[in-house]
C-alpha cells in the first residue's frame, strides 16, 4: 500500500524535473535567436522612421522623462529615436518615436502593446493617416471609442519631444 502512494509521487516528480530541464535547455538555445530577431525588427523600425539615417548609436538617458526607456541618435545626425513606455487601456505600450534635428516629428511605430485589437486598429489607422500627411497624433483631438489607447500614444509622442528638448538643452514651452 505504501508503494502505491510513493511510486506515483516519485514518477510525477521525475517527469517535472525532466520537463523543467528540457524547457530550460530550449530557452537557452532559442533566447539568442529571439533577441537577435527583436534587434533586427527594432533596427528596421528605426530605419522606417528615419530613412536617411545610415545607422544608430544608443545615447545616455540623462535628464529625460522617466517614460523614455532608450534613446538613439542617427550616426549621420539626421535625427533621434526615443523608445517610450506608456500605459493604454490594455496595459503597457512600448512606442518608438522619431524626432529630426529641428524638433519636428518624423514618425512612430508600436513595438509592443496589450491593447484590444479593435481599439488599437482605430488609433493605428488615424496615426497612419496623420503620418502620411507629415503630422503626428498630437494634432488629433480625440479618437472615439479608443480614448485610453489614443491618450497613451499621444503621451508617448509628447515624452519623445520632451526627451529631445532635454537632449538639446531647450526649455519645454
Amino acid at each position: 500500500m505504501k508503494n502505491d502512494f510513493i511510486f506515483p509521487i516519485l514518477a510525477l516528480s521525475l517527469i517535472c524535473l525532466v520537463m523543467t530541464a528540457a524547457l530550460a535547455f530550449v530557452n537557452d538555445v532559442t533566447q539568442p535567436v529571439i533577441e537577435e530577431a527583436a534587434y533586427h525588427r527594432a533596427t528596421q523600425a528605426m530605419r522606417d522612421i528615419i530613412p536617411l539615417a545610415d545607422g544608430f548609436v544608443e545615447i545616455e538617458l540623462t535628464d529625460m522623462p522617466v517614460a523614455v526607456s532608450a534613446a538613439y541618435k542617427a550616426t549621420n545626425d539626421t535625427g533621434y529615436i526615443f523608445i517610450v513606455n506608456t500605459r493604454g487601456f490594455g496595459g503597457e505600450m512600448r512606442i518608438m518615436s522619431g524626432v529630426c534635428n529641428d524638433g519636428n516629428f518624423m514618425g512612430s511605430s508600436v513595438l509592443h502593446h496589450y491593447e484590444t485589437i479593435n481599439f488599437a486598429n482605430k488609433v493605428f489607422a488615424v496615426r497612419d493617416d496623420y503620418e502620411e500627411r507629415g503630422l503626428s497624433l498630437l494634432e488629433a483631438d480625440v479618437i472615439t471609442g479608443a480614448t485610453m489607447t489614443f491618450n497613451a500614444y499621444q503621451h508617448a509622442i509628447q515624452y519623445a519631444h520632451e526627451a529631445f528638448a532635454a537632449l538639446r538643452g531647450l526649455s519645454n514651452e
